[in-house]
């Protein structure tokens, strides 16, 4: 191995050694000590630049949700707008309708309607205990009637056959709770005949509720 002069091996600098890191408090002095070294223009300067960047956080973290709320508020007014305009066109006729019956509930897609239908009819049997009822579905006429376009552009009729068997004491009740259902919309036709046997009313009903028409169904 080769040996190096001495005054070779002296020139070769020592590791650096790791400088330690400083504080926070320390770094945050040094800043204060350049900023106070600072002539008196650049020092308003320094601030000006600081209060533009805390205008633009304040303007993206907080006025956000302003934003967001002044939207919702006048979307809601935009509802309540439009409300008072259909409520300035509806008839006398569907005024009194609605004080006698209750206000009206807007009709469904007719998908959705059809399994509706078929849920409520379901529903109030279950709760007289009637069982083995048939059920047909079928989409009636279109409603034809100038109060009905305020719900929706082509309104069908969705009408079902129903047949089953109750007692005569049971089926007051039972027509009553179908009528008052929010799905139906009304029994068209009733059917009635009285068996001897088990002392029991056959039922032959038809039951509607209004439906908005599929897209491309014609008008009859």
């Amino acid at each position: 191995m080769t040996n190096l002069p001495a005054n070779l091996e002296s020139s070769i600098p020592a590791p650096a050694r790791a400088k330690k890191r400083r504080s926070f408090r320390n770094q945050a002095a040094d800043l204060r000590m350049r900023y106070d070294a600072l002539p008196r223009r650049q020092q308003w300067l320094v601030i000006a630049v600081l209060v533009v960047i805390a205008w633009f956080a304040i303007d993206e973290l907080l006025w956000s949700y302003a934003r967001g709320w002044a939207s919702e508020s006048e979307r809601i007014e935009a509802a309540l707008d439009r409300g008072a305009k259909r409520n300035s066109t509806v008839s006398a006729d569907l005024r009194r309708s609605v004080a006698t019956f209750g206000p009206v509930v807007p009709p469904g897609p007719a998908a959705v309607g059809r399994e509706e239908l078929a849920r409520a009819i379901d529903e109030v049997a279950r709760k007289h205990k009637v069982a083995g009822y048939s059920y047909e579905a079928r989409t009636g006429q279109r409603v034809k009637d100038n109060d009905a376009s305020l719900l929706g552009s082509s309104i069908d009729r969705l009408q079902a056959e129903v047949k089953f068997e109750t007692t005569a004491d049971e089926l007051p009740k039972f027509l009553a709770d179908l009528e008052s259902h929010p799905m139906i919309d009304g029994i068209t036709s009733l059917r009635l005949q009285k068996n001897d046997q088990n002392r029991k009313v056959t039922v032959q009903a038809t039951i509607e509720t209004w439906v908005i028409a599929a897209t491309g169904r014609s008008a009859r």
